[in-house]
């Protein structure tokens, strides 16, 4: 997978993550949301440590790129609450 894909393909997830995460409880089901946010860190935890790492950091640099300040701490939050910077295999 190139780069560019990459990097795309992990913004459009934080963007994504973080909509949900940013969403009221009316609009979206919180037990529902936090099934959806289980279930995505089971499947990115079977991840090797050093692939968990890179999405870290390209989680990262998409917060950055957020132009909205909450955006931008929501986003900086995924890497810890995803456990992508734990090195221990899983």
């Amino acid at each position: 997978m190139n780069d560019r894909l990459l990097t795309t393909l992990a913004t459009a997830m934080a963007q994504l993550i973080t909509a949900i995460d940013m969403t009221s409880d009316e609009e979206v089901d919180p037990d529902l949301a936090t099934t959806w946010f289980e279930d995505l860190a089971d499947t990115l935890g079977r991840l090797p440590p050093a692939d968990r790492l890179h999405l870290a950091g390209l989680f990262k640099t998409a917060a950055e790129q957020a132009t909205r300040p909450d955006v931008r701490a929501s986003m900086r939050e995924l890497p810890e609450n995803f456990g992508l910077e734990d090195q221990d295999e899983s």
